[in-house]
């Protein structure tokens, strides 16, 4: 190598340790470039600064939706407090509907019962009735000895025997008959064929009122009063000795007697 060539290397390596042992501080004077990469850097930091922001909403804002919480609660309840009032008002429009019940007044009809009291209050009730069947009527009744008679007893409001009463009958015979002729108070009615009723008509102190008897007759009889009473179930030739059995009219084989009395009450 020529001295030359020695001088232009050795310059060479001179300006590199130069340049090497200042180069960072020649890199930030020539270079402007440089700095621009660092200045990006810094500003990132500045970046995290808006985390502050991020503290403003945890601080307490948080109990302020709280009360808000509350004043919407509080409308909830007031809502709640207006419906029953709501609901109030239809369960009393149903109620007019018990006018229904109006009707029930109308048991009115119980009074109808009175009705059984204003019945005209007669003068003379009847106090005893009986029908006199087997062994009562003189020992028989299927025409061994049995009568067919109405043995007739009127007596005063002392119980005593009235003469003079006269008796009809409310079918409208020629029926009339005055006690006395059988003892005081009585009298007897021969049964053929004709059904009697009987009332008290007039008294010795003029006419008077009176119940009418259940019909009597050996032919036709009130049923209900001969039932059970002439004949056994047993005796094929019997009259009603049930309802059932061999009880329909006429009874043309069976006698039997009645006993009534009528009492003065007023």
């Amino acid at each position: 190598m020529n001295p030359f060539h020695s001088k232009l290397v050795a310059i060479f390596i001179f300006l590199c340790l130069i340049s090497l042992s200042c180069g960072p501080s020649l890199l930030a004077r020539t270079s402007p470039t440089a700095t621009p990469t660092k200045t990006p850097k810094p500003p990132p930091s500045a970046t995290p600064t808006p985390a502050p922001p991020t503290d403003t909403p945890t601080p307490s804002p948080t109990p302020s939706p709280t009360s808000t919480a509350t004043a919407t609660i509080a409308p909830t309840e007031e809502p709640t407090a207006t419906l029953p009032p709501l609901e109030l008002t239809p369960t009393e429009t149903p109620l007019p509907v018990e006018p229904t019940t109006t009707p029930v007044p109308a048991e009115p009809t119980a009074t109808l019962a009175p009705t059984d009291t204003p019945q005209p209050e007669v003068a003379y009730k009847i106090v005893h009735f009986k029908v006199l069947g087997e062994g009562e009527n003189n020992g028989g009744i299927f025409n061994a000895g049995g009568q067919h008679f109405i043995f007739l007893t009127v007596l005063d409001a002392a119980g005593n025997g009235l003469d003079g009463a006269i008796v009809k009958d409310a079918n409208g015979s020629s029926l009339e008959v005055v006690t006395g002729s059988k003892g005081p108070g009585k009298a007897e009615i021969s049964m053929e064929y004709e059904p009697y009723k009987l009332y008290v008509a007039a008294d010795p102190a003029g006419p008077t009122t009176s119940e009418i008897s259940n019909q009597m007759s050996t032919l036709y009889p009130h049923i209900p009063d001969v039932v059970g009473k002439l004949g056994d179930i047993n005796n094929e030739y019997s009259v009603c000795p049930t309802p059932e059995i061999r009880c329909t009219p006429p009874f043309y084989n069976v006698h039997f007697s009645y006993e009534i009395t009528f009492q003065k009450v007023r």
